[in-house]
């Protein structure tokens, strides 16, 4: 496994676009959080907190998850870069020749999409840490920090959705084309799809993971009155369902390149 990674390190040096989407998204998601917050806190809504309390234990675990969600997207396309620069490059074949098995060398595509989730939900955790610890009267550390682990499966499933196209595709710029546009094709479809049905679209599911805080009250006051009723799926059962998700992309991405001739 350390001889794999070590080897996909030596790659991913070599990529200048990998660091500067890291870097916007490290400087993006903390202030998002803080715009957001601020926004959030000042609207004057009775359900809301204050913008402080977002910022505090334990309400911070899930709203910094839910910002960060966000970006998923842009940190999806770092997979696509990564898979279709095998592709460009024919790395993957010389890693073949070089002595690695097949199926070892599409497990090392893998290992970096775990290493990216990782790294993102590290890095996310860490920030809801410091604004809660700025921000909080009382430290609530373990409330809500289940959040955190959402999060983690959020990205591996948003992730493993870029790696499929980026299998399908192979060319980079085609390939984050098609993986951007499926979120804006999924919501127009949903439009005009019952609510029941669309909750259960692939994209539409891993979304649900990181809710906006307060949601269902939110829901609540806009049908207030109206007679409608908007599904919401327990999260017990969006999480097992995006599960699902995620190993059926990853199993035709693993098949695709199983039978392909890299």
């Amino acid at each position: 496994m350390k001889y794999l990674l070590s080897i996909e390190f030596a790659k991913l040096r070599k990529l200048t676009s990998i660091k500067v989407i890291f870097l916007i998204y490290m400087v993006m998601v903390p202030l998002l959080i803080y715009s957001l917050g601020y926004i959030l806190g000042h609207t004057n809504l009775p359900f809301l907190p204050t913008s402080k309390d977002f910022w505090s234990f334990p309400l911070v675990w899930k709203f910094t998850t839910y910002c960060a969600s966000y970006f998923n997207v842009l940190m999806g396309v770092i997979i696509v870069i990564i898979t279709c620069n095998e592709f460009t490059n024919r790395t993957l074949k010389q890693n073949i020749i070089d002595g690695l098995s097949k199926k070892e060398t599409i497990l090392s595509k893998y290992m970096i999409i775990v290493l990216v989730s990782l790294v993102v939900t590290i890095f996310t955790a860490i920030i809801a840490f410091i604004y809660g610890m700025i921000n909080s009267v009382e430290i609530d550390l373990y409330k809500n920090a289940h959040f955190i682990f959402i999060y983690f499966i959020q990205t591996l499933c948003y992730f493993s959705f870029a790696f499929f196209f980026a299998v399908l595709v192979k060319k980079s710029a085609m390939s984050i084309l098609f993986f951007i546009l499926s979120f804006l094709f999924e919501t127009i479809i949903g439009a005009f799809l019952p609510k029941i049905i669309y909750q259960f679209f692939p994209l539409n599911v891993f979304s649900k993971l990181t809710p906006i805080p307060f949601m269902e009250e939110f829901i609540k006051q806009a049908t207030k009155g109206t007679g409608e009723v908007i599904p919401i799926m327990e999260l017990p059962s969006i999480i097992i369902l995006s599960i699902i998700y995620m190993i059926i992309f990853i199993v035709i991405a693993f098949q695709v390149l199983k039978k392909r001739d890299l």
